[in-house]
């Protein structure tokens, strides 16, 4: 529940002070109040840092994004086509899509695996829930002689979960119905049409490319795009590089859905990883600007990047997964146990997703 309060700060303080918006920031979390102090120093900390290094783009006019409304750009999710051996429509979910990247290793235990990613299970096969991951980026393929992982990702591809894996891994070691991801310079020597016809690309964009490199998108059937900036970039912002690609894109009337994708460093911190999410992805999918997200951070556990996944598209007000809790922070006009009675709502209420309750604090809220 913590996190769910770091995350709406990151996403509403985070999104003005990327702009450069905001002298003064309150972070308000239903537990102690000393606990509010380090999120709103790692939150300011964001803003500051990007103030001292001016990051940005090179100048651009934005013609389409909307300031005065809410409006969002939806794209074009994955239709079927003749000839496809199985059904793609489902590895993009159209109120939000989370991907999660998958190791070799996950791999071994195909059940465990399939838990993990919120699938549920009958008779040991997988199906998709309300909260199950859409697709997920296998950046090494399993052998060919590797018949039991092949036979999970058979299994995953055949509940409409993508199967995303790069260029060279697709060319070497092919995996029937997999998603192949290309950058814009493979695309541009035609390295992808070593391809079968008819395979799935996913284009890798960082938004801040010269616009003669972004044109070889209009020639491309891409399933979605990965926003990927680099986490540790130090003069080009990852929301002003996306408002870039989403202006030219726009302007192109190039409708291909696109997910923010961040990679975090090692060893960051768990906070650190929600306000940098929340900030970095939630900036622009609160101005209707981009269609799921992917989360990597090699030392996190898979749950919790899971979760927060979710988290960040129910704190946009895109997918809801689960019950929707607005409550008040603990201060001194409170006359009761906030956190306590707030724990015990959670307890009785938690399976309600779709629900929004408001917990208040005192009369001065009603």
């Amino acid at each position: 529940e913590g996190e769910d309060g770091r995350m709406k700060s990151a996403i509403g303080i985070g999104t003005l002070l990327t702009d450069g918006l905001g002298d003064t920031i309150r972070v308000s979390l239903t537990e102690p109040p000393e606990k509010e102090i380090d999120p709103c120093r790692r939150l300011a900390n964001l803003g500051m840092r990007s103030s001292e290094l001016q990051k940005g783009v090179a100048p651009f006019e934005e013609k389409n994004r909307r300031y005065f409304d809410f409006q969002r750009r939806t794209g074009q999710l994955p239709v079927q086509k003749e000839g496809d051996e199985v059904d793609y429509r489902g590895v993009l979910h159209r109120d939000g899509s989370v991907l999660m990247s998958v190791s070799l290793d996950q791999l071994k235990v195909p059940e465990h695996l399939y838990k993990s990613l919120a699938a549920k299970l009958a008779v040991g096969m997988p199906f998709k829930d309300l909260a199950t991951v859409d697709s997920i980026l296998l950046r090494e393929l399993p052998p060919q002689e590797d018949k039991e992982a092949r036979l999970a990702l058979k299994r995953l591809i055949d509940i409409s979960m993508g199967v995303i894996t790069p260029l060279t891994e697709q060319l070497t070691k092919p995996l029937p119905n997999a998603m192949v991801m290309v950058t814009l310079q493979e695309l541009s020597t035609g390295a992808h049409q070593l391809l079968p016809e008819g395979t799935r690309l996913v284009v890798t964009v960082r938004g801040d490319e010269p616009e003669e490199e972004l044109e070889i998108l209009k020639s491309v059937d891409a399933t979605m795009i990965l926003h990927h900036l680099p986490y540790d970039e130090e003069k080009t912002t990852r929301v002003h590089a996306a408002r870039r690609l989403f202006e030219y894109l726009s302007e192109n009337s190039l409708n291909f859905p696109v997910i923010h994708h961040i990679q975090f460093p090692e060893q960051i911190h768990r906070d650190d990883l929600v306000i940098g999410a929340g900030t970095n992805a939630g900036a622009l999918l609160v101005d209707g600007l981009g269609d799921g997200i992917l989360l990597e951070a090699p030392d996190q556990d898979f749950e919790f990047l899971r979760n927060t996944s979710f988290n960040l598209l129910q704190g946009c007000r895109m997918r809801n997964t689960k019950t929707e809790y607005v409550s008040c922070p603990s201060c001194g006009r409170t006359l009761f146990d906030l956190q306590e009675i707030s724990a015990e709502i959670r307890e009785k209420t938690s399976h309600l997703p779709g629900v929004s309750i408001a917990i208040m604090g005192c009369i001065g809220t009603r």
